[in-house]
């Protein structure tokens, strides 16, 4: 017998585990392109088609600038392979600057008269679907990047029934109202009458009157709806309607099944820290005071005083503006089962020279509310997208089950934190978190969503996902 010394006690059992790493890789990680990937999950159930039970989903996306061959290629691409070329159902979404009436103008050629469209603009820097990251960058090269980015979903469904409304800003006199006939008139478009409540209401509003247009939906189908949506992306920035595109208004979607739908409204960041404060004075979007203090001030402390020496030693609003994207303030809601929820506001300086003291947020932070200090990176965030899917099925009671679709909302402040190098990352977790169902995300201005007991809220550095399965 052999005797084995220190060395070879050592470097055998090293050897063998590195040896069954590796197959573990090959056999678990490794595609068939031959690149290195998460593990793919078991797709039983879900043929090449995209139909599980009565419900055809299909995804596409497109780079090219000219909007009506866009328009071409990316359903092209959702419907390759599918039984029904014309779904009842059609999500779209371009980055921001995109001819969205041109989109829309194709878009209803090749679907139909009778398609249910409901979408808007992302960011001007990107948009998502399950297909990958499309990125929106003239100074990059590759597959998925160009000087315009288009994604869209179609849905054909026995079970499911949706209909759609819109509302152009400028024919009301009060953003409520218009909310109040888009959602009247998606509900009509449904077939179904206003007490019978949606499972989900998607929404796309315009900036500055996100808060309005939830109690206006509110307002006809009560607080329990399930609302989830975001602000159109940009600038520039619109919605498309289902026969028109607006700069200032609304587009919406209800969902009516009876198959299984879960959703999560969700940050990403730590909210441990102590700092808190009432706001003292305030003013639509703007903080002025807080504890009788003047805003910048009391965030200033907060934060050790980094937004002082930022400025001071840069003067450079982007690195103010990246800072406070992962410091945002966020307010405490408590439900009746007593879960606790957080509203998340981005907060910059109204003034970078700091002579303007007050705070500008996206959202109508009110006088005598508090506010809390929250602490994020990067990191966290992308970890948190990965987990949506995850997070609407347990919310929804089915993590047993394989999703059909899934829809998505990102904050492009979040997009934004994340590294350049790490943001294709995002639709191949998702990807995995989604058992590889379709989906599609666009990222936006502001995000709309429902806290169970409390009802709906408009918050900013959001992120959400609805799934039917």
């Amino acid at each position: 017998m052999v005797k084995l010394g220190l060395y070879e006690k050592i470097i055998i059992p090293v050897v063998i585990v590195l040896i069954l790493a590796g197959v573990y890789a090959v056999f678990f990680f490794w595609g068939e392109e031959g690149g290195l990937q998460l593990a793919p999950k078991d797709k039983t159930g879900i043929d090449v088609t995209g139909m599980v039970a009565g419900t055809e989903v299909g995804t596409g996306w497109s780079t090219k600038e000219n909007p009506g061959e866009a328009v071409k290629e990316a359903l092209g691409m959702a419907l390759e392979g599918k039984v029904d070329k014309t779904p009842d159902f059609a999500i779209i979404f371009a980055n921001a600057g995109s001819d969205l009436k041109s989109i829309l103008a194709k878009s209803r050629e090749l679907l139909g008269k009778d398609a249910k469209i409901y979408g808007g603009t992302s960011s001007n820097r990107a948009v998502m679907t399950d297909k990958g990251f499309v990125n929106v960058d003239v100074n990059k090269t590759g597959a998925m990047t160009g000087k315009r980015g288009l994604a869209v979903m179609t849905v054909s469904s026995d079970d499911i029934v949706f209909g759609v409304g819109s509302a152009n800003y400028k024919n009301y006199t009060s953003a409520q109202d218009m909310a109040k006939a888009a959602i009247t008139d998606a509900i009509s478009s449904a077939g179904k009458t206003p007490g019978e409540l949606p499972k989900i209401v998607l929404v796309t509003p315009t900036r500055l009157i996100e808060e309005e247009c939830l109690e206006g939906i509110e307002e006809v189908v009560s607080d329990n709806a399930v609302v989830i949506g975001g602000t159109a992306g940009g600038p520039p920035r619109g919605v498309i309607g289902k026969d028109d595109v607006y700069e200032e208004g609304i587009s919406l979607a209800v969902i009516y099944t009876n198959l299984s739908v879960g959703w999560t409204f969700e940050g990403g960041f730590d909210v441990k820290a102590p700092e808190t404060g009432i706001v003292t004075k305030a003013e639509n979007q703007t903080i002025i005071e807080i504890d009788g203090r003047p805003a910048i001030d009391v965030y200033d402390e907060w934060l050790k005083g980094e937004i002082v020496k930022l400025q001071r030693e840069f003067g450079e609003e982007r690195l103010i503006r990246d800072l406070l994207t992962l410091h945002p303030l966020y307010r405490k809601y408590t439900g009746p089962n007593g879960k606790e929820y957080n509203l998340f506001s981005h907060p910059w300086p109204k003034d970078m020279n700091l002579v303007d003291k007050s705070i500008m947020t996206s959202t109508k932070i009110k006088q005598g509310e508090r506010i809390y200090l929250s602490h994020g990176t990067w990191e966290i965030l992308l970890n948190r997208i990965g987990n949506l899917p995850k997070n609407a099925k347990a919310n929804g009671g089915f993590t047993d089950k394989k999703p059909i679709f899934g829809i998505g909302y990102v904050c492009n402040g979040v997009m934004g934190a994340i590294p350049e190098a790490e943001r294709e990352k995002m639709p191949i977790l998702l990807n995995y978190a989604n058992d590889y169902a379709p989906f599609i995300a666009p990222f936006t201005s502001g995000e709309q969503g429902h806290f169970s007991g409390i009802g709906n809220k408009h918050g900013n550095l959001l992120t959400s996902f609805i799934v039917i399965g």
